[in-house]
């Protein structure tokens, strides 16, 4: 290049270039038009969700998966000028409860605010700063000419260090001590702390924690604000102060609801539900207001990097295979040959697909989005047959003297999967299947003989649903199928 920028870390990683496009946050989409198509074979929701942006740029479409026990994938990305369709599909009908934000369902991922625990806080200083077992506390530590009770008249670093459950909380750029250091001016704590904000200290399994004061209501804005217990002492030699305050606290992050979410053939979807789209775009399509930041050209004039939007920050990329087969209970025991008739209680169980497999990944953010366009898909059937003879002559032993006919009925279920991805938990991803499609035809033939001699078949009857039955929609474990995980925290 005749001119440009590259950033790098220090692994020798880009961050920015000028010879290539970033990636930014174009939109987050949140609402959803929803079709439960059925609530037989494993259920099956559709979410649809459009959004504008400009044709001459393809969208990167990532997904959040609320349930834990689901997979999800996405089906279909379409376009009409610059208006964009993204086809979200999900196993599973409607969710047993419906939760608004407010009201936890079984098997969702969802943000919850601990009570407020305080205890095992040190009661003197002494040169051992580990943690006592059992110990919750959110601790700001100074030794310098000026202690922490000076309040609003203090102007210097604070050690920040949280405890939560006798253990020190790794947090963020902390020192080997567990402790981050921020500039606090006129005593001013420099991040804004209150619940609900998207700022708090936060460690490096993006758990947040919210200091409180004495009255276990307030929180402080100041390091000497009603603090639950302080600790000062002083060196007269070299007219040093080692202070430290000690906050009540709170934590607050993603956690698993045991149980299952449901297959509810009636029902409706709760807001915290449903999968949020978190749409991205190179810079190009980034527009903006900001008179100030930072973009980035190629060499064409082009946008290579606008921070005027959140650049995509992928976690990890790793590849999922899938199973052979769907389901492994698909025999076809206790269905009839006869008219496809089910019963469809047992079809559904038998086609229900049940077969994954694990991949284990790196540690996940507590609040994942993926992106996984699925293109494994399998095709299952069984089929059914049943013959019965009909004698209008004399039986004699078994047998058939005079003319007689020999019905044959056969009946062919079939079922359609596609692949999908479940987050199991912090370290893996599950790839197994979402049923999408579903049939049966049957057949009844005739064949008629008299003394032994036959007289031929009749033509019968054959209807139905035919399946998509061929070699090429076999293609469980073939295909790039490629998994992104980022952080949906960043972007909703």
């Amino acid at each position: 290049m005749s001119f440009g920028l590259s950033i790098k870390n220090n692994n020798n990683e880009f961050l920015i270039s000028s010879e290539m496009r970033n990636l930014h946050h174009h939109v987050t989409v949140t609402n959803p038009s929803i079709s439960v198509v059925t609530a037989n074979y494993g259920g099956i929701t559709r979410f649809t969700y459009t959004f504008t942006l400009d044709s001459s740029y393809i969208p990167v479409p990532f997904f959040t998966t609320p349930f834990t026990d689901r997979y999800y994938a996405i089906e279909k990305v379409s376009q009409s000028g610059n208006t964009w369709t993204v086809q979200l599909i999900t196993q599973g009908a409607y969710p047993t409860i419906v939760d608004n934000g407010d009201n936890p369902s079984p098997g969702s991922l969802v943000l919850v605010l601990s009570s407020l625990q305080y205890s095992g806080a040190p009661t003197q200083i002494t040169s051992n700063s580990n943690p006592v077992s059992g110990a919750y506390y959110i601790e700001l530590f100074h030794v310098g000419p000026t202690p922490i009770r000076q309040g609003t008249g203090f102007n210097n670093t604070i050690g920040v260090r949280a405890i939560w459950n006798g253990s020190v909380v790794p947090l963020v750029g902390a020192n080997s001590d567990g402790r981050v250091f921020v500039q606090a001016t006129n005593g001013v704590l420099p991040i804004n702390y209150t619940v609900g904000a998207e700022q708090g200290i936060i460690d490096t399994d993006e758990f947040t924690y919210y200091p409180f004061e004495s009255n276990g209501i307030d929180q402080p804005s100041h390091i000497y604000d009603n603090p639950a217990g302080y600790l000062e002492d002083f060196d007269p030699a070299s007219q040093i102060y080692v202070s430290v305050a000690f906050y009540k606290v709170k934590r607050e992050g993603y956690v698993t609801i045991s149980g299952a979410s449901g297959n509810e053939p009636t029902g409706s979807y709760g807001t915290a539900q449903i999968p949020k789209l978190i749409v991205f775009a190179d810079a190009r399509a980034v527009t903006g207001s900001e008179t100030f930041g930072m973009k980035v050209f190629k060499d064409d004039g082009t946008a290579a990097f606008d921070n005027r939007k959140n650049p995509l920050i992928v976690k990890q990329i790793t590849s999922v295979s899938h199973p052979t087969d769907a389901t492994n209970t698909f025999t076809g025991s206790g269905l009839s040959a006869r008219n496809a008739g089910g019963p469809v209680s047992t079809w559904s169980t038998q086609a229900t697909p049940n077969q994954y497999n694990n991949i284990t990944v790196n540690t996940m953010p507590s609040n994942p989005m993926f992106y996984y366009a699925t293109v494994t898909q399998r095709h299952q059937q069984v089929s059914r047959t049943e013959i019965e003879e009909e004698c209008d002559g004399f039986d004699a032993k078994g047998n058939c003297l005079g003319s007689k006919r020999i019905y044959t009925w056969r009946s062919t279920y079939w079922n359609f999967y596609r692949g999908g991805v479940l987050r199991h938990d912090n370290t893996t991803i599950r790839a197994g299947y979402i049923g999408v499609e579903y049939g049966a035809y049957h057949s009844r033939t005739t064949d008629g003989s008299f003394f032994g001699f036959s007289t031929g078949d009749s033509a019968g009857s054959v209807t139905g649903k035919w399946a998509w039955d061929s070699a090429q929609i076999n293609a469980a474990g073939t295909g790039v199928n490629t998994l992104l995980i980022g952080d949906a925290t960043n972007y909703i």
